[in-house]
């Protein structure tokens, strides 16, 4: 697969031979679209990588939720839409806090050539609707555009997401099954928002089947779930727990109602948990979510955690630091009865050039047998 250049958009014709089948957008306005079995010949632009997370904060630009890598939808069904959401990295957020998002969706009709797609046709919108009136292929880009009126759009960053391929199909087509996966297990319920949402996912199988996914939760004092987007978001109140994510296929029509569940779970918590240990022996208090990126891109100059401890009656202002270190883990000395009932907990210090950010878990209770 080549990527294209934008030199080539001025080879779409308005007749475009290639095109045989049509694809309504919105309000019944025709675009050409491939014949199903099309492949896709260029990129318009090189998605954006997928971001850097530390604990769930954003270490660089990218698309926490992507369009879908193909939608399959039958003919007239107009329950679908392409949902996105694109964010930046922390450190852009400290240093243009007044840059808005702006969308701009690009189509390519014969798998070769792109162009914009109009404001009229929902080309500005973060999530794009789609509707089928015959069967075809069209593929689909976003560029979310973060700039604001004072600094102008020439200082913009672009945040390209991957590209979807939507199928009209002519029939709909039944899941026998869903897969539900979430991009963390763990999420916390501090009030720093930084940390406190991800993402679930659905597979069907067939991954050609037709209909749509509703998403729902059986612990709604823990989290809260988009039901079309799939975005989970923790109690910010310091509710811990274990929630299921549960995924809904219905089909396409209203002669064809099926509906098949798939499930997840996720767990909620304040960033540490509770400890026991025996008398003149050691605990451990290890910071719990995604902390797959902490030995890949940050190093021991960009990233510290302090431990700080106190006993259940002081205030917070009584703490005692405990020492910084650069791993995700505290270990005790040796304890004693007397340190039964004190609490720990960790400050999250990370640095990029002369920005700060930090980050502090809850109070975890070590218990001393």
């Amino acid at each position: 697969m080549k990527r294209g250049r934008a030199t080539k958009l001025g080879l779409v014709t308005l007749f475009s031979t290639l095109a045989l089948g049509t694809f309504v957008v919105q309000n019944n306005t025709e675009v050409n679209a491939a014949p199903l079995g099309t492949e896709l010949q260029y990129y318009l632009n090189d998605p954006t990588p997928e971001p850097s997370k530390f604990l769930n904060i954003w270490n660089s630009n990218g698309y926490d939720l992507q369009p879908d890598p193909v939608y399959n939808v039958q003919v007239n069904d107009a329950t679908k839409t392409i949902y996105t959401d694109a964010a930046r990295s922390v450190w852009s957020v400290v240093g243009g806090v007044f840059d808005a998002p702006h969308y701009r969706w690009y189509k390519s009709d014969d798998g070769k050539t792109w162009s914009e797609v109009p404001e009229w046709q929902n080309g500005h919108r973060k999530n794009m609707p789609i509707n089928a009136s015959e069967e075809g292929t069209t593929w689909y880009q976003l560029d979310t555009q973060y700039w604001n009126y004072l600094t102008g759009w020439l200082a913009k960053t672009h945040i390209y997401s991957n590209i979807t391929q939507v199928n009209a199909l002519a029939t709909s087509i039944d899941a026998d099954s869903v897969s539900v996966s979430t991009e963390s297990d763990y999420i916390y319920n501090i009030s720093d928002e930084l940390m406190n949402v991800t993402y679930a996912h659905a597979t069907v199988n067939p991954t050609n089947a037709t209909g749509t996914i509703k998403w729902s939760t059986n612990r709604p004092e823990l989290i809260t779930i988009d039901k079309n987007t799939g975005k989970i978001t923790a109690n910010s109140k310091g509710v811990s727990g274990t929630a299921s994510v549960i995924a809904t296929y219905t089909g396409s029509t209203e002669d064809n109602v099926k509906t098949v569940v798939g499930r997840s779970q996720v767990t909620v918590g304040g960033g540490l948990i509770n400890q026991v240990a025996k008398a003149d022996d050691t605990a451990t208090f290890k910071l719990q979510g995604n902390t797959d990126d902490f030995y890949g891109y940050w190093d021991d100059n960009n990233i510290s955690v302090e431990w700080y401890s106190k006993q259940a009656s002081q205030k917070d202002n009584k703490e005692k630091l405990l020492g910084s270190t650069h791993n995700l883990y505290y270990t005790t000395n040796p304890v004693s009865k007397t340190d039964n009932g004190n609490l720990y907990r960790a400050k999250i210090i990370m640095r990029k050039g002369t920005k700060k950010v930090t980050l502090t878990t809850n109070w975890a209770i070590l218990t001393v047998k």
